[in-house]
């Protein structure tokens, strides 16, 4: 009897841990929902299909959750990443959008950084190939891409968009980044 009780006693310990942490994790994600992050590209510190998977924030760091809901795209399951605060680069008020052409039923959406952000847009892309980068506009996550090279020029281009996404895109962006 003492065994089973010292054997109850470890699982609710461990449980009460887990739901312990589990809570800490959707503070911190309501902490992000009333969190405006400024518009800019955001180095993603750890992803998880479950917010209460991912390591507590640090002080500097928030939450945020990645649906397509904005695109109109209501089947995906959400994606929660840890952030920073500030984007690792922000979006120059001298950006500027446009959708390019459609290739196989898929749009482009161009995206042109002010000289402000070209060179510090290079540096991020150079030390941060094969990670993921989350572009936040207007407070909530636009898009998610995995950076594949450096990118020189200031000059980036979304691709594959598919349901008038990169025109949605656009639109999004313009509204919230070249005022």
């Amino acid at each position: 009897m003492k065994k089973f009780i010292s054997i109850l006693s470890g699982f609710l310990l461990v449980f009460l841990a887990v739901a312990g942490f589990a809570q800490e994790a959707q503070m911190a994600q309501k902490a992000a929902d009333n969190v405006s992050l400024p518009n800019g590209f955001y180095l993603i510190l750890e992803e998880q299909a479950d917010a209460s998977a991912l390591q507590k924030p640090a002080e500097n760091e928030v939450i945020v959750t990645y649906t397509l809901d904005h695109l109109g795209v209501y089947d995906q399951p959400p994606r929660h990443f840890r952030v920073k605060t500030v984007p690792d680069v922000n979006f120059s008020s001298d950006a500027k959008a446009e959708v390019g052409d459609k290739n196989e039923g898929k749009t482009t959406l161009n995206i042109a950084l002010g000289e402000g952000n070209a060179v510090e847009f290079q540096k991020f892309t150079a030390a941060n190939i094969d990670r993921t980068v989350a572009i936040i506009i207007g407070g909530k996550v636009a898009t998610a891409h995995k950076i594949r090279s450096e990118i020189v020029g200031g000059k980036i281009q979304i691709t594959r968009c598919g349901d008038d996404a990169c025109e949605k895109l656009y639109l999004w962006l313009k509204d919230s980044v070249e005022k």
